[in-house]
């Protein structure tokens, strides 16, 4: 994609932007001496994707994925987080970790929570070194290419005799047609120039719930063990405080600025669903996060059944009424059927029958 400026010019304009969303929403201030050689060494999409949070925070359109997109930048440029990951064996710039913390965001990652617990999964210093090793093998990919000849020359160079001009592989990712339950396509830089790119990413189902003292988000989200488990995905739920109507904001609404987000396994989604299917009365997930202190329980009561999040004294219960509980079911549903090959919601819900 051409560049309609020099990198470094390109650099110095959007820190004003940024420095000016600063002051205006209160987010979180790149590093100084930092921010100029970061923004310059941006890849297009990851340069697009902050711009766009930009754009989106001075019109005061933002909504939280912006934010995140923010902060996450914002970390990138500060020479602790580098540090903190060679500690775990990790070299690399600011601006590839941006690069390749997008990805993963947009897989289910939240980068502040995973990087602040690293030194205590393994798994995610090992998926984040891969992912940055898959990148810079790509990017150096993107600079042989830029030395092939262009299709005039190859069309030049032909034998007289060949009827037909060989095949070129455009090896470029198609984003997925917009869609109301979808995340925002960020363009991957890990397609093969041997595999055709997929035409569609995998759809991401939300269901919200609200309640007088709070709210869910719930999300299909892969999970970082779902290939030992045929690839099935799980349910993220993110949970927020209800604010007052004389609350800080004077309209009420939702704390998601200090949400909690508890990820559920591939072995506690039958679990789940099995009190979604009544077929259990309660179960309850203990042992979640760095600190072994959060939980999720679902309960069965009269008129529906209560989902219920905390961690420590902290307590977020949301009822669900006998309605919303077709949607729920069919979140469930649907992230443990992309886990059987060619399998369907039915398979799935006679499967979790005949385990009870």
């Amino acid at each position: 994609m051409p560049k309609s400026q020099p990198n470094g010019q390109r650099g110095e304009s959007m820190r004003t932007r940024w420095l000016q969303v600063c002051r205006a929403r209160g987010t979180p201030a790149p590093d100084p001496a930092r921010v100029v050689p970061f923004l310059s060494g941006l890849d297009e999409q990851a340069h697009e994707a902050l711009a766009q949070a930009l754009v989106l925070c001075l019109k005061g359109q933002e909504k939280r994925r912006e934010l995140e997109v923010l902060a996450w930048a914002a970390g990138c440029t500060r020479p602790a987080l580098l540090a903190q990951l060679q500690a775990q064996g990790i070299v690399c710039t600011g601006h590839d970790l941006f690069s390749v913390g997008l990805d993963l965001m947009a897989s289910g990652w939240d980068m502040s929570a995973r990087l602040a617990q690293l030194a205590q999964h393994p798994d995610d210093v090992t998926s984040l070194r891969q992912a940055l090793e898959l990148q810079a093998s790509a990017n150096s990919t993107a600079l042989e290419a830029q030395t092939l000849p262009t299709m005039d020359d190859a069309a030049a160079t032909l034998d007289p005799d060949q009827e037909t001009a060989p095949d070129w592989d455009q090896g470029a990712d198609t984003p997925p047609e917009p869609s109301e339950l979808s995340g925002p396509f960020i363009g991957t830089r890990h397609a093969r120039m041997d595999e055709p790119a997929p035409t569609r990413a995998p759809e991401r189902l939300q269901v919200k719930l609200f309640g007088s003292q709070a709210a869910h988000t719930l999300e299909t989200v892969p999970h970082r063990r779902s290939s030992s488990f045929m690839g099935v995905q799980v349910v993220t739920i993110e949970s927020a405080r209800a604010l007052g109507k004389d609350g800080s904001d004077g309209s009420g609404g939702y704390d998601w600025g200090r949400k909690l987000t508890v990820q559920l396994t591939p072995e506690e989604m039958p679990g789940a669903m099995a009190v979604l299917m009544n077929l259990s009365a309660s179960v309850r997930f203990g042992q979640h996060g760095a600190a072994r202190d959060k939980f999720v329980e679902l309960r069965r009561q009269d008129g529906g059944m209560v989902l219920v999040t905390g961690q420590g004294s902290a307590v977020y219960a949301v009822p669900v009424k006998t309605g919303q509980l077709y949607y729920l079911l069919g979140l469930f549903a649907q992230a443990m059927a992309r886990g059987l090959p060619g399998g369907s919601v039915a398979e799935v819900l006679a499967l979790v029958k005949a385990s009870q």
